[in-house]
């Protein structure tokens, strides 16, 4: 059983907190203030506000970062130094300083393994879809669109999260699912992006970002559009959806439905229902598995650093 130590509590920590007392076993906390009793409670253990006494004990040999994500990166160099394994939420890194530092700081230290929790790819439906397309069913996949759409729930979010200053936008914390999306199920590379992002909703707040959108280009001549909001009403928690068009069909996922659809010369919207197994990426990783790999963790983050340079600078960003 691995000794792991928690930095933060965002979003998709129960990614590893469902898999304590099992294969991990949580030795302590740090938190902000204002989260020591509800972290004391979650995690069952003493919590603490200054991360970096905790990640230097000898007692750990994973740290999991969910934390403000303009804080991430800081947390992730930290544990690499002091030979720890680092499970990771999005995104990694918001500046593509921070994702050299943190390449670098992995290629000088080889040993070390990092995760970040890419949790679609261990969802059925979405593994199902990939199952589809890499299985040639829609013939050679030409365009795919991935739309992940939330409701903005302000009041419900803590302010760094709406600012983009300190969230990094919406590639980088949402959309960064999408782009890992496009690659992993279509089995194809992004070579070139021109994107956009912006604020419709609350004109007002300069630093709130409610919608963006990246037109890719893959390196087979195919292309791909990932776009997302953060727009929906209270009347729709979110729409997530993808749809694949190939040379001889196309495949629909509709997420809030739970359905996968085929047209193919078979057949015209043919269910899927033979779905694989929900799989943890995080269990997966501990076993040694590659459903999430150290290099796609990488490359997801740098796509959406990148998707999140074109929509700032306006042009087009070639991917190497």
């Amino acid at each position: 059983m691995k000794r792991v130590a928690v930095v933060g509590g965002e979003t998709h920590i129960g990614q590893v907190t469902g898999l304590a007392g099992e294969m991990l076993e949580i030795v302590g906390c740090a938190v902000r203030s204002d989260q020591v009793a509800w972290a004391e409670e979650t995690f069952g253990c003493a919590a603490v506000t200054d991360f970096r006494p905790l990640i230097e004990r000898d007692d750990v040999d994973i740290v999991s970062v969910a934390n403000e994500n303009d804080r991430k990166a800081e947390v992730i160099l930290a544990a690499l130094r002091a030979g720890k394994d680092v499970i990771a939420d999005k995104p990694l890194a918001i500046t593509a300083e921070e994702q050299r530092a943190i390449e670098r700081a992995l290629a000088e230290r080889p040993e070390r393994r990092l995760l970040m929790l890419l949790t679609l790819r261990g969802q059925p439906l979405w593994a199902a879809l990939r199952q589809v397309v890499r299985g040639g069913r829609i013939g050679a996949p030409a365009f795919m669109h991935v739309r992940m759409a939330v409701r903005l729930k302000r009041e419900q979010r803590p302010p760094w999260f709406l600012d983009v200053r300190r969230a990094g936008g919406l590639f980088v914390d949402l959309l960064v699912h999408g782009l890992d999306q496009v690659e992993w199920i279509t089995g194809r590379r992004i070579v070139e992006m021109s994107a956009t992002m912006g604020n419709l909703g609350d004109p007002a707040d300069r630093h709130l970002r409610d919608h963006a959108a990246v037109y890719c280009k893959l390196d087979d001549g195919g292309a791909a559009v990932c776009e997302g909001q953060r727009m929906l009403p209270d009347t729709c928690a979110s729409d997530y959806r993808v749809m694949v068009a190939g040379t001889e069909g196309f495949a629909d996922l509709a997420m809030a439905d739970g359905t996968l659809t085929v047209t193919d010369p078979e057949a015209a919207g043919a269910a899927v229902e033979a779905l694989p197994e929900a799989a943890s990426v995080v269990r997966d990783w501990l076993d040694g598995g590659e459903l999430v790999g150290q290099v796609a963790s990488l490359r997801a983050n740098r796509l959406a650093l990148l998707a999140t340079e074109a929509a700032e600078d306006g042009a087009t960003v070639v991917v190497d």
